[in-house]
């Protein structure tokens, strides 16, 4: 083997070995081609018999570095997408999070709040008068509903879960269910069924109207459960 052929097959092993180049530079000269290699090989200058050889290895380089870089740029792109799923799964859950606390916080006593009713009984006849029309008030939903209309009138009570027969704190299945709520106070029960079976806007904190009702609703807890009331 002559000296020449054997340059060639050791610059042909060398950049078949080689993944990649940096700063490559093809240089073709009468009578042969000069191929110099990345800064780093300062030994890899060597004489090729054929231009078109050096082409096609040089090719063959290009088109490894093509394919690694095509390899590079969809796994950035993966890495974008998984990010920006990632971002948006964040951001409902924050949404549907800050739905059900801004839920919650219409129909539960405000911080701090002191109800003008007693939720042991015994509040004035008064009172009772108004929260009784009200009971039976339509006006008060936007959908032609009353506390009646599924709680029954004239003290035929219904619609109540057993749950209904303890005293006021108690446990609501609407407020456990609809507003995680384990338990509620006579005028958060009247938030709620305000909010939700009545569909309307719930009634102002201390106004007249929600303190009467939740002292109705106080006596009518009474009733259901067999207790002296006065209604």
């Amino acid at each position: 083997m002559s000296q020449h052929d054997d340059k060639r097959r050791k610059l042909l092993g060398r950049l078949n070995r080689q993944l990649a180049y940096t700063a490559p530079l093809l240089a073709l000269v009468a009578g042969g081609a000069v191929l110099q290699a990345s800064a780093g090989d300062d030994a890899a200058v060597a004489d090729v018999t054929s231009p078109s050889e050096a082409s096609l290895m040089l090719a063959s380089n290009h088109a490894e570095g093509a394919t690694e870089a095509q390899g590079e740029a969809e796994g950035e792109a993966q890495g974008e997408a998984q990010g920006e799923a990632e971002a948006e799964g964040e951001a409902e859950g924050k949404a549907e999070g800050e739905a059900e606390g801004g839920a919650s916080a219409a129909v539960a006593r405000p911080e701090g709040y002191s109800p003008a009713y007693s939720e042991a009984g015994d509040n004035p006849r008064e009172m009772l008068a108004r929260g009784e029309a009200l009971y039976y008030d339509t006006s008060l939903s936007s959908n032609g509903l009353a506390c009646a209309s599924c709680h029954g009138s004239d003290g035929q009570d219904m619609g109540y879960n057993p749950t209904f027969e303890q005293p006021f704190p108690h446990r609501v299945a609407m407020a456990a269910n609809q507003f995680g709520m384990s338990d509620v106070h006579a005028d958060e029960m009247v938030q709620i069924c305000m909010v939700s079976p009545m569909a309307a806007e719930p009634l102002a904190w201390g106004s007249e109207a929600l303190t009467s009702l939740a002292a109705y609703m106080v006596e009518v807890q009474k009733r259901v459960a067999g207790e002296p009331h006065d209604l």
